[in-house]
This record gives C-alpha cells, structure tokens and sequence, in this order.
C-alpha cells in the first residue's frame, strides 16, 4: 500500500504505522513514541503537519514497546478509541506499569518503565473477527470513511501475547502483522503470554485463510514482502 505511512517510534524503532481511509482521516497502528527516546510528539507532529485526523489507535498486542504512544495521542484526540484484544487490555493501560516491570527487568531496559506509568486503558477490547467500521466507525465519519473501515478485519493471532492480533485488508490484499510475522521471521515466544503451539497454529491460520501474495507490513524492520513466500520459508524452520 503505497500510500501506508511508517514512522520509527521508541526504544525499538517500532514500525508505527499511519494507515489511510478517504478525506484526511488515518487510523494509527502500534504507537510506540515516548518520553525515553524523546520522539513523544513524533506521531503527534506528523499527523498535524499532514492535517490528518486520527478515528482511532489499533494496538496489535500489549507489549511495552508498542504501547508508550498511547497517552499522548489519546490526550490529544480524546474521542478516537484505543483497541487492543481483551487478553491484552491488562497489560496495556492503567496496569501497564506493574503488569511489565518483570519484563523489563528481565531485559535489562528498567530506564523505560516512566514511559509505562498512566497510560489510558483501551476503550475497545476486542475478540478478533471484527470489521474496523464496528469498532473505530460510526455516525460521526461519513459514509465513505465507514466503508474504508469495514476493509480492514481483525484477525486473533496469539502466540507472541495472548491478545496478538493481524489487520487484514482483502481489497487491498494487506496485512500488518504487528509481531507474528516478520521478513523470513517470527516473533519471540519466551514473554509473558508467549506460546509455541498457539503461535504456530496462528501461523497456519494465515497460511490457509490468506492470498500467497498478500503484503506484509509487520512491528518491525522490513516490510512489503509477500505472506506466502515468507511463510514458506518460515514453516521450513518450525515444522
């Protein structure tokens, strides 16, 4: 998707990704930028630079590096929902900060949990399966904006966290992958929610449910590469 804003954000140069609707409206994918790495206005500036206006925050799944963005965006545009799947909510606002200490002690990086303390808690939990237009969509966007909403579905991936999730567009054969799929790659399973066995049937589930030559746009590093070709390369190292 040519028009897909990357910005780096945080600690680990996130993938935070600006995903065009129609008219000015974005939503934002993984808001990584804090007070740590100094860029806590990063996503804030673009989006005002470009007069864009955010209908709401998808977060893929709740680990601290994804999540720091969140309380400055949703101080600034307070009526946009924060959605992150209900496993996940727990670890992703208010709790964020105890919930992940043990993570970041764990990993040497205790200078990052200012950037978890009073965070806001996502607004809308979700299942997996839902169309976008249901959770960020409303009478308040035009109708247009409703329809770009409802090509983006909601897909429960868990293995990396229990709440991991994808966002898959069929019309534009796209999927941000969050921490399930990276370039010939996948994502750790050794945190708090990991789980080898669900991560490979997630994996599987993509396998089997999405074109070969979907384009991928995952949390980190490279992105663009095909989904069937990747995987391939993948299950060659799982199975």
């Amino acid at each position: 998707m040519e028009n897909m804003q990357r910005i780096l954000t945080g600690t680990f140069q996130i993938n935070t990704w600006i995903v065009p609707l129609c008219e000015n409206k974005v939503f934002v994918v993984d808001p990584a930028a804090c007070i740590t790495t100094g860029d806590e206005n990063a996503i804030i500036d673009y989006l005002k630079y470009n007069d864009l206006e955010p209908v709401g925050f998808f977060l893929t799944h709740g680990h601290f590096d994804h999540i720091t963005g969140t309380a400055p965006l949703k101080a600034e545009w307070t009526n946009a929902p924060l959605a992150c799947h209900k496993a996940d909510c727990k670890i992703a606002g208010e709790n964020a900060f105890s919930a992940q200490a043990p993570i970041l002690q764990y990993m040497g990086l205790l200078e990052m949990l200012p950037a978890l303390k009073d965070l806001p808690e996502p607004d809308a939990p979700l299942n997996g399966g839902e169309r976008l237009n249901s959770v960020f969509g409303g009478t308040h966007l035009s109708d247009k904006v409703n329809d770009c909403l409802s090509s983006w579905l909601v897909i429960h991936t868990p293995g990396h966290s229990d709440g991991s999730c994808c966002l898959y567009n069929e019309k534009q054969k796209t999927l941000i992958s969050g921490d399930t799929v990276f370039f010939r790659a996948w994502g750790r399973t050794d945190l708090p929610g990991g789980n080898e066995k669900k991560f490979i049937k997630s994996l599987k589930c993509l396998k089997d449910s999405l074109p070969d030559d979907t384009k991928v746009y995952p949390g980190h590093d490279a992105y663009g590469f095909t989904l069937g070709k990747d995987l391939e390369l993948i299950f060659k190292f799982l199975l």
